[in-house]
């Protein structure tokens, strides 16, 4: 059976309109059957990464940056035959859900990506608005972290506000050695699958003590906070803000 497999940086960026940014490599390897997107992995990066920065724009403004990676990385397995999406998600929880429904607009726009003719597609998925470029010349339904869906493989997607970027490095085809592209398996860490919903609501309630947490981390520095309610946008690439 044929395997491709591609890099791509995820690059997310953080703080005053992206002003700051963490850079991760990731990987996707797929087949015609499943595929799996890893990042934030020790050995992508080429060793362990823990690195927190704490940067005063001003008197009033101070950001916290964090970048790091962990031995097994952050993992999202699609499974084609069962429609499933498997994921090693934030909170190191895994999560099973059916594979999401992505309403993709296409539109008749193209550019050229590496040696590939990529067409522009757009689709709200989980709080933003992502665009991506596929093309069909790989014509599988794989992309970057969970955008899929489309009538070839994502090499560039973006969110209106390029606080979520991943764009293409390089691609191998075939590979020149037969690599197993495993499903994701909880018992290993002795866990547990839990939902989706499970899942979302763990992130509000992170989210909602990471700003009571900033109160007092701004406290600490005598900087002014900000009374308005804070959106997830600025911490996780899926927004599940309370209206």
């Amino acid at each position: 059976m044929p395997k491709w497999t591609s890099n791509l940086r995820a690059q997310t960026k953080y703080g005053d309109g992206g002003t700051y940014r963490n850079r991760l490599y990731a990987a996707l390897q797929f087949n015609t059957e499943c595929s799996l997107y890893i990042f934030a992995q020790d050995a992508l990066e080429g060793g362990s990464i823990n690195k927190t920065e704490i940067i005063r724009k001003n008197e009033k403004k101070i950001f916290v940056k964090r970048k790091f990676s962990l031995p097994e990385g952050f993992q999202y397995y699609i499974d084609r035959k069962t429609q499933t999406l498997m994921s090693r998600d934030l909170g190191l929880v895994y999560v099973k859900e059916p594979i999401p429904e992505m309403k993709w607009e296409i539109s008749e726009d193209t550019k050229s990506i590496g040696q590939y003719t990529c067409t522009k597609a757009t689709v709200m998925f989980r709080g933003r608005k992502y665009t991506a470029w596929f093309t069909t010349e790989i014509p599988l339904p794989y992309g970057p972290w969970k955008l899929q869906g489309l009538p070839g493989l994502i090499l560039e997607a973006y969110d209106t506000d390029k606080e979520v970027y991943f764009y293409f490095k390089s691609i191998k085809y075939p590979l020149e050695t037969t690599t197993a592209i495993l499903a994701l398996d909880p018992t290993t860490e002795q866990k547990d699958w839990i939902s989706f919903a499970e899942y979302k609501q763990g992130l509000i309630e992170a989210h909602n003590r990471a700003i009571e947490n900033g109160r007092m981390f701004m406290e600490d520095f005598d900087a002014e906070e900000s009374t308005g309610k804070k959106s997830m946008a600025g911490s996780y690439i899926e927004v599940f803000d309370e209206n």
